[in-house]
């Protein structure tokens, strides 16, 4: 089964710099790519970039593929792509109008360029992607995600994405980034097998996203990355287990504009036999025929619905102060993040309240309670999770302090950081290791782990002590859960004595370590100086790699080996909870997780 990495991109908008810039940033990152598309407006208004980009100064990393949207194509360009047979330069290739391709990877891509003024009738059924300018009319039906514009769409492309069927569909016209909850279609007729009582008959998902414009004021996301199986190499028995949140299609009302697979009498997507349209009309009729104007579900008027009596959509509904700005999408005076489209609760998966406030935190996002695996200290959905020792709540990480901790808070010789200062930072959600993060959650999960590695940073050295922070990361397991150590170290202790430290109990230990490349193995074991460098062992897969290797190295360092094993450190929770509060309190002026005006 052959996995292929796509990055796809809003408007560029001329900004080709800017664009290649950002995504050899992304492709060092969480690359490397095999396929770039870019949507909506590749060059813009302002295009004198585009000899930089001929000449080879700018270069495409990837191969890519642009269309675009409310702007016809340059002349240059359109000259250059008639001579090159659609490629304008190395690695950058013309879609076209409208049309479809399949990659030399077998992903079998439709798209529509520009505004549609009329309906289109010859795109393929059943695609990878699609990539259209314009939204899709009624995208936002039946999903339980707020906007901060009012989305109108095209109709036509409403019936495009209706009848293409495709599993991703891309589009940039609002200009903001929304990812819509997965949703239903009809199964095609080619991918149904009769015999074959494990596939899901009633079609495969649909995930549509909008994107931003690069470069965007509002800091709204541009990019999104993920994992493709292309339909070429896909069993239909792949989609027999629907998607978390899976609504029905929103398009459910529209007539077909064309493809229709159902028989001719058959004029609506979940029509069986009736032509004619039900009413929606919103007005005095029985409940089961009512549609809600506050959440556009049917079954009982307004004055009944359930976000009325939700407190949390209630607080979400209310317009910010103008100098409020959501940690989420970065929009000022537009929403609180609780009502951020972007944001859902990294414990239920469900939006409409905080972390902090999620009504049902014992139901993993991700279910992994489904397995018959060990159930995972880290994870907050765990009920024997220990609580009491969070300090600070985020949307991807979470600040704990470290049961039986290194550093005694008793002993201020070896730390004065109030509460000891020996804490974690573990993702909300259970991964295994950082590289089973989804790529469109690495980069804001980085972003918050950056941010409390900064904050700690600060607190640490108010009470001179530097930060000493080490992982052990094995690929392929399941129970482990993504976290780092963070440890305050004296400041008497410089980087190099820290890095001596580590590379001679290294190797004692019969291994080496090095400083870190641009790339992590899968298995390693890393440490991050004070100074800001970087220290890194491949684990064999067989190796039998000492997990409290880094745990050893430090507490000989300070002088108290005897506190090598955590187990030996368990504290009463008593004792817990006052250092926790201790931490707390020291730690609240720095948090960057609490909100300040």
């Amino acid at each position: 089964m052959t996995t292929i990495k796509v990055l796809t991109v809003g408007s560029a908008n001329g900004k080709l710099a800017e664009l290649f810039a950002g995504v050899n940033k992304i492709n060092n990152k969480f690359g490397p790519f095999d396929l770039l598309l870019c949507v909506g407006d590749f060059f813009g208004e302002d295009n004198t970039e585009i000899e930089s980009l001929i000449s080879g100064e700018i270069k495409v990393p990837i191969t890519s593929y642009f269309m675009y949207g409310e702007r016809e194509l340059p002349d240059i360009v359109k000259e250059r792509i008639a001579s090159n047979n659609g490629e304008f330069c190395p690695n950058l290739f013309y879609l076209g109008q409208k049309g479809s391709i399949n990659t030399i990877h077998g992903v079998k891509i439709a798209f529509v360029s520009g505004i549609l003024d009329s309906p289109i009738t010859d795109l393929p059924n059943t695609v990878d992607i699609l990539l259209t300018h314009e939204w899709p009319e009624s995208v936002t039906n039946l999903s339980t995600q707020n906007l901060p514009t009012n989305v109108k769409g095209s109709e036509h492309v409403a019936n495009a994405a209706l009848a293409v069927k495709p599993r991703y569909h891309f589009a940039t016209s609002e200009k903001i980034f929304y990812q819509r909850e997965p949703y239903q279609n009809s199964p095609s007729p080619h991918l149904i097998n009769n015999d074959d009582d494990s596939q899901m008959q009633f079609g495969h998902p649909t995930w549509f996203i909008g994107l931003a414009e690069v470069g965007n004021s509002s800091k709204s996301k541009w990019y999104y990355g993920f994992n493709l199986v292309p339909f070429v190499h896909l069993s239909p028995s792949a989609f027999a287990s629907p998607p978390d949140r899976l609504t029905e299609c929103p398009f459910i009302k529209r007539k077909r504009g064309f493809g229709d697979d159902s028989s001719a009498g058959n004029n609506y997507f979940w029509n069986t036999g009736d032509t004619s349209e039900p009413s929606t009309k919103r007005g005095k009729r029985n409940n089961h025929e009512y549609i809600c104007n506050k959440c556009n579900n049917p079954g009982h008027h307004i004055r009944e619905c359930p976000e009325l009596k939700d407190p949390n959509k209630k607080f979400g509904a209310r317009k910010p102060p103008k100098n409020y700005v959501c940690n989420k999408c970065k929009q000022a005076g537009v929403h609180y993040i609780i009502n951020c489209p972007e944001y859902t609760c990294n414990l239920c998966g469900e939006n409409g309240h905080l972390v902090k406030d999620c009504p049902n935190p014992y139901k993993s996002k991700k279910n992994h309670n489904k397995t018959a695996t060990p159930p995972c200290w880290f994870c907050l959905s765990n009920p024997k999770t220990v609580k009491h020792l969070i300090v600070s709540l985020g949307d991807e990480i979470y600040l704990s302090l470290a049961k039986g901790p290194l550093t005694d808070s008793q002993d201020k010789n070896i730390s004065q950081v109030p509460g000891g200062g020996h804490v974690l930072l573990v993702t909300i959600q259970h991964h295994p290791t950082f590289r089973d993060v989804p790529i469109e959650d690495q980069v804001n999960m980085m972003n918050e782990l950056e941010k409390y590695k900064s904050s700690l940073k600060t607190l640490f050295r108010k009470y001179d002590a530097d930060m000493v922070i080490y992982e052990v990361s094995r690929a392929g397991g399941t129970q482990q859960h993504y976290h780092l150590q963070v440890v305050p170290v004296p400041i008497r202790f410089n980087s190099n004595m820290i890095r001596e430290a580590f590379v001679k109990e290294a190797s004692d230990s019969g291994f080496e370590l090095h400083p870190t490349s641009t790339s992590l193995p899968s298995h390693y074991f890393k440490v991050d100086l004070p100074e800001g460098t970087s220290l890194v062992h491949e684990i064999n897969p067989d190796e039998k790699f000492d997990v409290q290797f880094g745990r050893k190295v430090l507490a000989n360092l300070l002088g108290c080996s005897e506190r090598t094993d955590w187990r030996a450190c368990k504290l009463d929770e008593e004792q817990e909870r006052l250092d926790a509060n201790k931490f707390r309190e020291a730690f609240t002026p720095y948090d960057p997780m609490i909100e300040r005006s």
